[in-house]
């Protein structure tokens, strides 16, 4: 139990013990007055018999009557006397409680003072430890920052200079396997020409021979277009950026409608759904368009 807690309950007891003193002291006091009351009729009663044994000569009766006033004062005052003493006694009590309840009180108080200055202290004490520690490890973590930014900036840029060089090298590899896929196509397109040609040839001299033998004239074969290597990876060419031009059609057009199924596309850029169906596949694999059931949205 704290030490208010303990000066609030004495000071309850006390005022307490006040109230009872002071109900028993009124208590005390009705008690008197109520006697003074009787003792006053009692006095009014025998002064009436009195003067009836005075008028019959009743001397002793006087005296008896005297001595019993007198007995009477003598306790009244002494009454009074003792009522006095207990109020006196009472205020005195009352004042040393009073006197005793303040001291502890103001000892109480600069008791909590002094362990709420001491408390503070050691707060501030702490403090000022835990801010050192943080500004400390504020530093260690600023420091350690410092060496790992360098060092991931180094091996940043070694995996970029990595990066490059095994990029350079692929596409030196895509070139090179490039231009031995042409260099195939052309001879294969040269051998191919050359075989037609002579198979034409043949063609025509076997239908001459034949003709010439039946007696009809001939029919000669109308020669085959051969196209050249060049002009076949020129059409290929063109194809692939037909097609990159279709896809930014579509992707505009889900732009523009977004929640577009590939059927609705058809019509509006006059290609069909089985193309259009691939060039969907094709942006939503990479990552261009998302898609929800059959429905497709831009990002």
């Amino acid at each position: 139990m704290s030490i208010s807690t303990d000066m609030k309950t004495l000071a309850s007891d006390i005022i307490a013990s006040y109230n009872t003193r002071i109900k028993a002291i009124g208590t005390i006091v009705k008690d008197t007055n109520n006697l003074l009351k009787g003792y006053n009729k009692e006095h009014k009663d025998m002064a009436g018999s009195l003067k009836a044994s005075l008028a019959k000569g009743e001397t002793d009766r006087l005296n008896n009557f005297k001595e019993m006033m007198g007995n009477i004062q003598k306790f009244v005052a002494d009454l009074t006397k003792n009522v006095d003493d207990m109020i006196k006694k009472f205020q005195k009590e009352h004042k040393d409680m009073a006197d005793a309840l303040k001291a502890s009180l103001a000892k109480g108080e600069t008791d909590r003072l002094n362990n709420f200055t001491a408390m503070m202290g050691n707060i501030q004490k702490d403090i000022k430890e835990i801010e050192a520690y943080v500004k400390n490890k504020l530093k260690e973590f600023s420091d350690a920052h410092a060496e790992m930014s360098e060092e991931l900036k180094k091996e940043l840029a070694k995996y970029v200079d990595d990066m490059v060089n095994a990029t350079q090298k692929l596409m030196g590899d895509i070139q090179a396997r490039q231009k031995e896929r042409n260099a195939q196509v052309t001879d294969l397109l040269d051998s191919y020409k050359t075989e037609r040609e002579k198979m034409a040839a043949n063609w025509n001299s076997l239908v001459a021979t034949m003709a010439k033998k039946r007696g009809v004239k001939p029919e000669v074969e109308a020669e085959v277009k051969v196209r050249p290597v060049k002009e076949a990876i020129e059409e290929e060419v063109s194809s692939e950026m037909n097609l990159e031009k279709l896809e930014k059609k579509v992707l505009k057009f889900i732009e523009k409608h977004p929640g577009v199924k590939v059927g609705d596309m058809e019509e509006p850029l006059g290609v069909n759904r089985m193309t259009l169906g691939q060039i969907a596949k094709k942006i939503l694999d990479e990552g261009k368009v998302r898609k929800e059931e059959n429905l497709y949205f831009p990002l």
